[in-house]
């Protein structure tokens, strides 16, 4: 795909000019492929790729670019234009304390993971110090929690070996030394731990296996659908997981909104011995499922 000369091109192609012409020329570039908000996106680009801030762009102030960079732009271009999200193009998210590297082995973390993060955090550090986050991915939830409770130990666990390495990378990377990564199924990884382990927090599958077709080209193409697919119902995950959960632990699962009954429903005729809140995101929609024993809600 031609991503235009003055992209794709020499030192002498690009060399000394004034980053609004290259940014006006690629926000056409997108509106025509038909990509939403290609100016957010390109301001993105722009700074995290190449290291040039929002009002250097504004200004109109005259930079250099060097054929290195012009090369990875133009990669990035079309890349972008291919459908593939800006996280995985750029490498790296931010996850509220940390820098996260994501690429198509895991799912990039959202902004609703990181409320549920929030609410853990809030309710449980100064008062447990260990911690089970299941189906880790890049290990978004494990290694926040290991940095804002730095007495505690978190194990994270993951189905997928590949998430693991990154999860594995990415703790190196943030100097987080408080987690252990362990790779298996449900609570499998962590059964000789349980007895010890106070709070358990799954951000799993919950998406309806026909639902996935629908999703957006960059999700439904890019990101792993082991992390995605919940089946036929989107409960699988929940479902095995009632089934191995001892009881006494504090527990925070991410859900989709319509599986909230249905969860409900399978905590009522199965776990009398948890009592379950739903609480919403900041959309408004069922997003957060918070496991409490009914010993300690009866206090």
């Amino acid at each position: 795909m031609d991503t235009g000369k003055s992209v794709r091109g020499s030192k002498k192609d690009i060399g000394h000019m004034k980053p609004l012409e290259l940014f006006k020329e690629l926000e056409k570039k997108f509106r025509e492929a038909g990509i939403e908000s290609p100016r957010s996106l390109l301001f993105h680009l722009f700074r995290d790729l190449l290291e040039i801030p929002e009002n250097k762009i504004l200004l109109n102030e005259e930079i250099y670019i060097s054929p290195t960079e012009s090369e990875k732009l133009a990669s990035a271009v079309e890349r972008l234009l291919a459908g593939e999200p800006l996280d995985y193009v750029i490498g790296w998210k931010k996850f509220l304390n940390i820098y996260l590297k994501v690429d198509r082995r895991v799912l990039i973390p959202r902004p609703e993971t990181e409320e549920l993060v929030e609410k853990v955090i809030k309710d449980c550090h100064k008062k447990c110090c260990f911690f089970a986050d299941i189906g880790t991915g890049s290990g978004a939830i494990a290694l926040v929690i290991a940095k804002t409770v730095p007495d505690s130990i978190v194990y994270a666990t993951d189905v997928s070996k590949e998430a693991l390495e990154l999860a594995i990378e990415n703790a190196r990377i943030n100097g987080i030394k408080n987690v252990r990564f362990l790779w298996g199924e449900y609570l499998l990884p962590i059964q000789a731990m349980l007895d010890k382990i106070e709070v358990i927090i799954s951000n799993p599958p919950y998406i309806k296996s026909n639902l996935i077709s629908n999703l957006e080209i960059q999700v439904r193409k890019y990101e792993p659908l082991v992390a995605l697919d919940g089946g036929s119902d989107g409960m699988d995950f929940y479902r095995e997981f009632l089934k191995q959960l001892p009881s006494g632990k504090k527990v925070y699962l991410e859900i989709a909104d319509y599986t909230a009954e249905s969860l409900e429903e399978l905590v009522k005729q199965h776990r009398k011995d948890y009592h379950l809140c739903i609480e919403r995101d900041m959309y408004g929609f069922r997003r957060y499922a918070i496991l409490t024993p009914v010993a300690l809600v009866s206090r």
